[in-house]
């Protein structure tokens, strides 16, 4: 079963129990907005709620489960298996998507940080190479032996391999990460 046919099922029989979204959701200690997405097929609800959402619209497990009410009064015990794994792995396909959206959400910020990070060091080497090397070269030239030798002075140190460094490799890494993540998630759903 997917999501529009569980989400279809729920919004329906809200509705044949005169219930509006509120409603649902005080019974169930959560939510109208986690209602609305559960109807709409953009999420679905924890495997500890799906009892008591059973309970308040009135039908079976295995009915609210499998998107629609049943004429029979059992399912066999290969049938509920089956009902019951699928359940399992929606529930735990939306944790896991939680999870993901959680990480990029990290990802990001990390990424924004190094990049705030690199950004005054990298003005100022810029900078400083347009200074020293195209504008006013401070340039030495000594004879010797072998010709004229060309001594090129700077009057501030270039930033060291830790400012620039580090947050640019954990940059680039952060960057391989969100894009891998963003991937994995379009493939889950």
């Amino acid at each position: 079963m997917d999501h529009s046919t569980f989400a279809s099922f729920l919004a329906r029989r809200r509705k044949e129990l005169g219930l509006t979204q509120k409603e649902l959701a005080d019974r169930l200690h959560v939510t109208d907005k986690a209602i609305s997405k559960w109807e709409t097929g953009k999420g679905f609800p924890d495997i500890k709620l799906l009892e008591p959402l059973a309970q308040a619209l009135d039908v079976t497990l295995v009915e609210l489960i499998q998107g629609e009410q049943q004429e029979r009064d059992s399912v066999t015990m290969d049938e509920a298996g089956v009902i019951l794994t699928q359940a399992m792995d929606r529930s735990q396909k939306a944790a896991a998507l939680g999870y993901l959206r959680l990480l990029r959400w990290l990802l990001g910020g990390l990424s924004t940080l190094c990049l705030l990070a690199l950004l005054p060091n990298l003005l100022f080497f810029f900078s400083n190479l347009y200074c020293h090397f195209l504008l006013s070269p401070n340039l030495g030239v000594i004879g010797g032996a072998d010709g004229p030798t060309v001594i090129i002075t700077q009057s501030e140190p270039l930033p060291d391999i830790l400012t620039i460094g580090v947050p640019s490799v954990i940059l680039v890494a952060c960057i391989v990460l969100l894009i891998r993540v963003t991937l994995l998630m379009r493939r889950m759903k």
